[in-house]
């Protein structure tokens, strides 16, 4: 039976932060992290979803502001340990700040773990808490449907849904779409990568 991936991650923040550094990752994931940084008008940065804290420290070393967040607790306490910066066990369905507190969202990898039909309760969220003037880039994983994906011997459940779908949930919560980076790493693990602002903004 498939471990809900808050469960799974909790247990393996070690070994997932040893095989994910920056400089063994995709030059394109690195650009993104670098066209986003360029793009903010302030230093306040959500990192949701941040794993054991590696773009958390990366924002805080370049001179923001960043707010950690992950449903694993495991994955908190150690980005709390190792990594500069402040980290919240939390989940993005929920987010506990005030409406407007951000000036940047980063969420490359996360969404996806939650149901198609909650993504919508995350990116309104997103939004709320997003000012008008900042952006966010929020990927998803391309697919039909729910995937049963295996990690640490064990089996977690990922939701793909086509671009088109993450355009409409997107364009539903209130963001407009600015541009969208499509990354294929292998034939199971194809991400969309979307650079919005709320459509709210000047």
């Amino acid at each position: 039976m498939p471990v809900p991936a808050e469960e799974l991650y909790d247990q393996h923040a070690d070994d997932f932060d040893a095989h994910t550094a920056l400089e063994e990752l995709p030059e394109e994931f690195n650009a993104l992290l670098e066209s986003f940084v360029d793009g903010l008008t302030g230093p306040d940065v959500l990192d949701a979803g941040c794993g054991p804290g590696r773009d958390t420290e990366y924002f805080h070393t370049c001179g923001l502001d960043p707010v950690g967040i992950d449903f694993a607790r495991g994955m908190v306490e150690y980005a709390r340990a190792h990594r500069p910066g402040q980290y919240l066990e939390m989940d993005i369905r929920n987010l506990a700040f005030e409406s407007d507190q951000f000036d940047g969202l980063w969420c490359p990898a996360t969404i996806f773990f939650v149901p198609t039909e909650e993504m919508e309760t995350a990116l309104n969220e997103f939004a709320r808490v997003l000012r008008p003037s900042g952006v966010a880039r929020i990927g998803f994983k391309l697919g039909e449907g729910p995937v049963e994906v295996e990690k640490w011997g064990a089996t977690t459940m990922e939701y793909h849904v086509s671009e088109e779908q993450a355009r409409a949930l997107l364009d539903a919560a209130g963001f407009r779409v600015e541009s969208v980076s499509v990354n294929t790493v292998s034939p199971e693990r194809t991400f969309a990568n979307f650079y919005c602002q709320r459509a709210d903004s000047a």
